[in-house]
């Protein structure tokens, strides 16, 4: 069914609405994962960290059911489907008493978590093209930073003010917020099916089946490893490796989540007329001298003088962070046939979930033996990446890395 230009636009405020209310639910919830699950079960935190990695593991799963579900129906439908699964999981929270019951409540959550990325790319891809994709992309990154950081000082708040029955006001408020963006996308959001639309269509053997494509998963592997320096990576180094006190993390956070919020946009539009491959290919010149600068970080005496080159070593990984993102979500979704959008970003989107469930052992390993080659791996890793994103420029849609 065509779709006017004004539906489009409501669409899209719709998304973003939608967008923003999840994501300041699930900033009440994330920045206390395993201590929430804990308190609102009562089960004990051994349990409760074996529970969340089944789970997780079995989220893994979500990814490639998602793409085939946007492909048989639409993005919008799989998207709302998500929130729906969440909000029912964070409603049954404080009902689980044991260790089956988590397992079965964590496990939807897991498998919404996953499933909402290739949802909402694929959705962003259908309501709008060219440059206006990626100011959407821009906004939906920029919204949701807002909001985890809302989010998390708000479950600081609850969980002060109200003790432990902050957590259970934590999992009701979080399923409201899923119930409410789930009708923001049903009330305004226009129904966009992709998989009728004209093309080739196909299976996941297909979507294996593109070189230039899988190179490009190849290289967006290496991005995503670095976009798992701040959460796992920077703990170890700094309060193990490097001595520096704890309460720096929260100061490096901070410093991150301010700037992913309030520096998108910008950076988007000092992007806007270069092709996305060489876009991409300099955010990861600017991850390697990030990488470069941790290691650097070493060699300075302990002290203010040492976390002065912390901070400015996570100053150049937002920015690399920031000049990562839009390109790459653009890149993927003008790659891939309308008709196989779903599969072809489920694809892509995976490899977030291979760098959660590497990244913690990985980089830990190294880390606690040969810290500098921690950083000298990354860097090797991302100038491949580089490299490979410009060589693909001649080989991919030529839609996919011009900016229309």
């Amino acid at each position: 069914m065509p779709v006017t230009s004004a539906t489009r636009v409501r669409g899209e405020r719709a998304f973003l609405t939608g967008m923003f209310v999840d994501a300041l639910g699930s900033g009440l919830y994330l920045p206390l994962t395993l201590l929430f699950i804990h308190e609102v079960t009562g089960l004990s935190m051994a349990v409760v960290g074996l529970g969340v990695t089944v789970a997780a593991a079995a989220g893994l799963a979500a990814n490639p059911v998602a793409g085939i579900l946007i492909d048989r129906f639409d993005a919008r439908g799989v998207l709302v489907g998500t929130y729906v699964l969440r909000a029912l999981a964070f409603a049954a929270y404080p009902l689980v008493d044991g260790f089956t019951a988590l397992i079965i409540v964590a496990a939807l959550v897991a498998v919404g978590d996953r499933a909402y990325y290739p949802a909402s790319a694929g959705y962003v891809a259908v309501l709008a093209e060219g440059a206006r994709r990626d100011r959407l992309y821009a906004l939906m990154a920029t919204a949701r930073n807002v909001a985890f950081g809302l989010g998390g000082l708000l479950s600081a708040g609850a969980v002060s003010l109200a003790g432990g029955a902050g957590f259970t006001v934590i999992a009701v408020v979080n399923a409201a917020s899923f119930v409410l963006a789930s009708t923001c996308l049903i009330l305004s959001g226009p129904r966009v099916q992709a998989a009728r639309d004209a093309g080739p269509r196909g299976g996941y053997r297909r979507v294996l089946g593109d070189r230039p494509f899988i190179a490009l998963v190849g290289a967006e592997q290496a991005f995503t490893l670095a976009h798992m320096i701040l959460p796992v990576a920077l703990p170890i180094y700094a309060v193990t490796v490097l001595g520096a006190p704890a309460a720096v993390l929260g100061v490096l956070y901070a410093l991150n989540t301010f700037l992913a919020a309030s520096g998108q946009l910008l950076v988007r539009r000092l992007q806007r007329a270069a092709r996305r491959t060489h876009s991409l290919a300099l955010g990861g010149a600017v991850l390697i001298a990030a990488c470069g600068a941790y290691a650097a970080t070493a060699l300075l005496p302990p002290g203010p003088v040492r976390i002065g080159g912390l901070v400015a070593a996570t100053l150049i990984l937002t920015v690399g962070e920031l000049m990562h993102t839009v390109p790459s979500w653009g890149l993927a979704a003008g790659t891939a046939p309308p008709a196989m959008r779903g599969r072809y970003l489920a694809i892509y989107q995976l490899t977030w979930a291979i760098a959660a469930v590497v990244a913690p052992v990985g980089f830990s390993a190294l880390l606690t033996t040969v810290p500098a080659l921690l950083w000298a791996t990354l860097g090797v890793l991302l100038a491949a990446a580089a490299l490979t994103v410009v060589r693909l420029a001649r080989r991919l849609p030529a839609e996919a890395v011009t900016v229309a």
